[in-house]
């Protein structure tokens, strides 16, 4: 699902997305016991300065970032020119790549945004190697029906009506054969709520 054009502006700022999400990322790193993958890939890299924190902590060898968004994949190139990334367009619930090509595969706030999400956990099932992680910060349902976030509602634009809860999304990774490695919640200045996430797949 692409970006209204308040979202795709709001991406486009770089200075205060930087900060948030190099401490998410580094979160995340520490959260994966500093798990460091040899072949990455991001799923919804918007306008890739999560892309460079992540190439900073998990130092892959190979890293992959993609986004169904052309506009913003453009938008990360001309970001990004100091570290090694392939951005290119991509949909998270069909990529082109095969079977347990991956080490790793994280995403920032992405999965909420894919209203057959279930069919994106199921790609990301597919394309990583057995033992693999997925590594994600992500929004759910629930995030949207505190006050902060029915207000957020009337601004920005996601497909609430098939949106999980929590405890759905978890048990579809589960069924999909991840074990949960971590999982605890993370707030945004108390405004936003929303949740870190580690899985291994154990299905071989």
């Amino acid at each position: 699902m692409k970006m209204n054009t308040f979202e795709f502006m709001l991406m486009k700022l770089n200075m205060s997305r930087s900060i948030y999400l190099r401490s998410i990322v580094k979160d995340l790193f520490i959260l994966s016991k500093k798990y460091q993958g040899k072949k990455v890939l991001e799923i919804g890299c918007g306008n890739g300065i999560g892309s460079k924190y992540i190439s900073e902590f998990f130092k892959p060898e190979e890293f992959i970032a993609t986004d169904i968004d052309d506009r913003l994949v453009e938008v990360a190139k001309k970001n990004i020119n100091d570290c090694e990334i392939d951005f290119e367009v991509g949909d998270a619930t069909n990529l082109r790549f095969a079977d347990n090509e991956f080490n790793l595969v994280i995403g920032l706030s992405v999965v909420h945004h894919i209203p057959n999400w279930k069919d994106c956990i199921d790609e990301l099932e597919r394309i990583i190697k057995p033992r693999g992680l997925i590594i994600l910060k992500e929004l759910s349902i629930e995030t949207f029906e505190t006050p902060f976030g029915k207000l957020s509602k009337k601004i920005v634009s996601h497909p609430y009506d098939p949106m999980f809860r929590e405890v759905e999304f978890i048990n579809h990774l589960k069924l999909k054969g991840f074990e949960i490695y971590k999982h605890k919640p993370h707030s945004l200045l108390f405004f936003i709520n929303d949740f870190y996430l580690v899985a291994k797949k154990i299905k071989v």
